[in-house]
């Protein structure tokens, strides 16, 4: 028990080394590989990309566009999403964020035996962790989200996870 205890607070007091850290970035580019499992039917998988763009209005908190493609052979899923986005920097070597994104899932031909392409409202809940690779450059070690789709009048809960690359630009405001 003392031991788990000397390790929570080892992992607690690291951050505090870097309180001369860098302002955080204006703006991140994230794109990377993205797998998409759906339990729709059968229950799916999709191999794709995942990309987003966002602003940094302060340390901690953003806005990001999110958008992703996944495929197999006959189908094909695509999200476009917007919303907020909770960033931890107290830590230069690495930035957990979580974030809520709302907006489009558009499946077509073959996905939930759609006969041509339908969009639907979406709803993504996730987070993940960044790992800074250089000033502007970051890897995004994973990034989990769950996102809630609802087409033909059925309810879906699916995963996607991603990982990539993260180049960050412009010197944001101070936290």
């Amino acid at each position: 028990m003392w031991r788990v205890s000397w390790l929570l607070m080892l992992v607690a007091l690291l951050p505090l080394h870097a309180a001369a850290s860098d302002p955080p970035p204006k703006g991140e580019f994230f794109g990377g590989y993205s797998y998409f499992r759906t339990n729709a039917g059968t229950g799916a998988n999709f191999n794709g990309a995942n990309f987003s763009v966002a602003e940094n209005a302060n340390g901690w908190l953003g806005g990001a566009l999110d958008v992703s493609t996944h495929w197999d052979s006959s189908v094909n899923l695509t999200t476009v999403m917007l919303g907020p986005v909770l960033s931890y920097r107290r830590n230069p070597g690495v930035t957990p964020f979580v974030h809520v994104l709302a907006g489009g899932v558009r499946g077509s031909v073959g996905y939930l035996d759609i006969s041509k392409a339908r969009a639907t409202f979406g709803l993504a809940t996730g987070g993940g962790l960044d790992a800074r690779l250089s000033r502007n450059v970051a890897l995004r070690l994973f990034q989990v989200d769950y996102i809630v789709s609802g087409f033909s009048g059925t309810h879906q809960n699916n995963i996607r996870l991603s990982a990539g690359l993260v180049l960050r630009f412009g010197s944001g405001p101070k936290w």
